[in-house]
């Protein structure tokens, strides 16, 4: 036993020093060190442990290619590494209260403002509301109209990146919108699974149009004030609560606009409620958003989803949940350049109108995952125990051809490089398959 001790004391002294130097040397003479049966369980649940929180923070493929080699040679149940994502991370302590931040966007620097509730500390996660502002207006503005009502009971975090022009849905905007969600996610401690999105007038644009893109990063959304951009697409909001709120007497974005998206949410048997009021004007509701924070608690983001559809007219614009698509046809390609118009919609040209989608349903009691598709090549499936049975042979059909009947295999890599990739914690998932859609 003595031995084993010295052992492990000396292989947590290379540990650390791989942890502050990153020496790519070190990590391979560390792997060699540790024998396939090593000491106790808890001396491998904190070599785990600090090797999958190296390895998120990693910017070094061959880095992290050499931990995945390490943490192979250890012996672990998946349940424990998907614990070691789940709790590795680490947090730095902030005072409570508002703060203004800056993040790199390319070149650029973005500013967004984060209030922390009085009570935050790292110690659990915390939901948060992403709040986009209307044209002329500010994220400080924004993040002040919602501390306005005492509804809020100090228990989100709210964040409010501003954009000189307030309209959200083009290149640059989307790219600080993302570029903030993803910092706020290394720097607190955010429940990924409780992450909502609210904004008003333009910024309401927004809230639709980043759903409809993103549907896996958001619990609820609420647009207020708002049209949707892109409503031939909101066919993407299956698993999205929306809580809409307009006023009767908006001369700005006349109330057809909320209307009309609320009418086509319903048609689809998807979760909606539509606040119409008839005094308001073209105004952020202070009095309203109180139901709007109820929506947004009874809501926790659907992770596994048995059912997808995923409709995309750009290539730029391919993952949905546990389905990417990874490969489109010529026709949806040249769609992606199209010219917009104000509102963010596509104006596409003569001849050039294909959407991509991407229809599939998990049929439990065969371990089977049926698949339609249009305007797509190949795909790839995100896999967790969550969606199937991965001691059983999992059956793929896509367009009524069966192109894979066999036992999926998990490993490692498929868990540290979608937690990477989506900066998400929650989002585990233990393989992957890459595949291609059978010609006719």
């Amino acid at each position: 036993m003595r031995c084993r001790s010295y052992l492990f004391f000396f292989q947590l002294i290379l540990l650390t020093t791989i942890l502050m130097h990153r020496s790519k040397f070190a990590l391979l003479s560390f792997s060699l060190l540790i024998p396939l049966s090593t000491s106790l369980g808890q001396d491998i649940e904190s070599m785990g442990r600090s090797l999958v929180n190296e390895y998120l923070m990693s910017t070094s493929g061959e880095e992290r290619e050499n931990i995945v080699k390490t943490l192979d040679r250890l012996q672990f149940r998946f349940d424990q590494m998907k614990n070691w994502v789940t709790v590795s991370a680490h947090y730095a302590p902030h005072q409570p209260g508002l703060h203004r931040e800056l993040v790199s966007v390319g070149e650029k620097k973005g500013e967004y403002f984060v209030y922390l509730p009085s009570s935050y500390d790292i110690s659990r996660p915390w939901p948060i509301v992403l709040a986009l502002h209307g044209v002329g207006g500010s994220g400080y503005g924004q993040v002040m109209s919602w501390l306005k009502s005492s509804a809020h009971n100090d228990e989100f975090i709210f964040v409010a990146p501003t954009y000189g022009s307030g309209l959200w849905w083009n290149e640059e905007p989307e790219r600080l919108v993302l570029s903030v969600l993803d910092k706020v996610k290394q720097d607190y401690h955010v429940d990924t699974n409780r992450v909502y999105m609210t904004g008003f007038s333009s910024g309401g644009h927004g809230v639709w149009y980043f759903a409809i893109r993103y549907p896996s990063l958001f619990a609820a959304i609420n647009p207020i004030a708002a049209e949707c951009p892109l409503p031939y697409l909101l066919e993407n909001l299956e698993h999205v609560p929306v809580y809409i709120i307009h006023g009767s007497r908006d001369t700005v974005i006349p109330v057809e606009a909320a209307r009309d998206a609320s009418a086509r949410l319903e048609k689809l048997n998807y979760k909606v409620v539509y606040k119409e009021f008839s005094e308001l004007k073209h105004q952020f509701p202070v009095n309203a958003i109180a139901k709007a924070l109820d929506w947004f608690r009874m809501h926790k983001r659907t992770l596994y989803p048995k059912r997808i559809k995923y409709f995309t007219e750009s290539t730029g614009y391919s993952l949905a949940y546990w389905t990417e698509i990874t490969g489109f046809s010529e026709l949806v390609g040249q769609v992606s350049g199209a010219r917009r118009d104000i509102s963010g919609r596509l104006v596409r040209p003569q001849g050039f109108s294909e959407i991509a989608v991407v229809e599939v349903e998990i049929k439990e009691d065969g371990n089977e995952v049926c698949m339609t598709t249009n305007g797509v090549k190949t795909v790839r499936l995100f896999l967790e125990e969550e969606l199937i049975d991965m001691e059983r042979p999992l059956r793929v059909t896509i367009n009524g051809k069966t192109i894979y009947f066999e036992k999926v295999s998990r490993s490692v890599q498929a868990i540290l490089d979608t937690v990477k990739r989506r900066n998400d914690r929650e989002a585990l998932f233990s393989a992957y398959l890459d595949l291609s859609v059978p010609s006719e």
